[in-house]
């Protein structure tokens, strides 16, 4: 049986654009919206109006439009500078490297990251996405802690400085759904 092709697509950039979503690559989109509105490139309107198309958009040739006048290559594929640390009913402990984007998953699980060894001036942006379980961020004393991450039926607490500091820039997105988000800063603590 052919593989089901919509009417139009040949291949190349119209094949790439035939792709369907995955959740994943609508998260991106909210999250490069969310950027958009807090850089005063969209109003709050223009952010829902676009919120909504993202979330009803079923392949990449839907959701361009949206993403179109924010920058070229906007939403990126996954994989490749980004690193992933995933715990799925399970506990990981890491200290990721601090010059690529982190993604940290937990499913009914708990990952913790050592981030302390950002330098000051540095920017770490991590993705924190969690169902059910927790995730823990140990950022320096001096860091700068901006948490633009949602969360249903959860807990998102930064306990760690949120204002401007002589330390590095941590930045958190992500969804925490029955679940929670935890950001310490101080000596490092195994049994949290």
């Amino acid at each position: 049986m052919p593989a089901y092709r919509p009417a139009g697509t040949v291949g190349g950039a119209d094949e790439r654009l035939a792709l369907r979503l995955s959740d994943d690559e609508r998260d991106r989109a909210v999250a490069l919206l969310n950027q958009a509105v807090a850089d005063g490139r969209l109003t709050w309107v223009e952010h829902a109006e676009r919120v909504e198309v993202v979330w009803a958009s079923r392949t990449r040739a839907e959701l361009e439009p949206v993403l179109a006048d924010l920058g070229a290559g906007a939403l990126a594929p996954a994989g490749g500078a980004v690193q992933e640390v995933s715990a799925v009913a399970s506990k990981i402990i890491r200290a990721p490297e601090l010059d690529r984007p982190i993604l940290a998953r937990s499913l009914f699980g708990a990952v913790y990251l050592d981030l302390r060894d950002a330098e000051p001036g540095m920017t770490v942006d991590v993705e924190a996405r969690s169902f059910g379980g927790k995730i823990v961020l140990w950022v320096g004393r001096h860091a700068t802690v901006i948490d633009e991450g949602e969360v249903v039926l959860g807990k998102r607490k930064v306990l760690a400085s949120a204002a401007p500091g002589s330390g590095a820039l941590i930045r958190i997105t992500g969804l925490t759904v029955l679940g929670h988000l935890k950001v310490l800063s101080g000596p490092w603590y195994w049994g949290w």
